[in-house]
């Protein structure tokens, strides 16, 4: 899927669920879609794997749930929601009674890459984002990461794809 698709498909989940404001409140699509987000000690899990897991989306028939990772801070848990979000809207095309998304953390293969560009533009919209900086008279990483709600590194890098500079942390 290309860039550009993902950004629109963003854009239409923002409009669809008048997510108007910054930061993102996800759980008004969370809610809508009936879908539980809990959290998760997946500790075992990695274990086994020998991977670190960020969260899963798991569907079997009507239940919809996404767990995320109890031992990550709030922003980290609110971009895996996105991103398991994006699997969902991008992924999920409701033909299988049962379907699980695992998201390894660091895995680059090309569904991961999407769901994290979903969550990116979801939390982060370009249009917005360009707003913000264009405002801000010192765009350091930090105050954006704050008004957005997500981490420095998701920020950063939204910042990078979008070729907007910033001000050291």
């Amino acid at each position: 899927m290309f860039t550009d698709e993902i950004k629109e498909k963003a854009n239409e989940i923002r409009k669809r669920y008048s997510l108007n404001s910054i930061p993102v409140d996800l759980n008004k699509v969370t809610s809508k879609e009936k879908i539980a987000v809990t959290e998760m000690d997946f500790t075992e899990h990695e274990e086994k794997v020998n991977m670190q897991i960020s969260g899963i989306l798991y569907i079997n028939g009507n239940t919809k749930k996404i767990f995320v990772n109890e031992r990550d801070n709030l922003r980290r848990k609110n971009f895996t929601v996105a991103h398991e979000l994006g699997h969902y809207f991008l992924h999920y095309d409701g033909s299988k009674k049962d379907e699980v998304f695992v998201s390894f953390r660091g895995d680059s293969n090309p569904r991961e890459t999407e769901a994290n560009k979903f969550a990116a533009e979801l939390l982060i919209p370009t249009e917005e984002l360009k707003k913000v900086h264009e405002a801000t008279l010192y765009p350091t990483l930090t105050y954006l990461a704050d008004r957005f709600d997500v981490s420095t590194q998701a920020m950063s890098i939204q910042l990078n794809r979008e070729g907007l500079s910033f001000i050291g942390i």
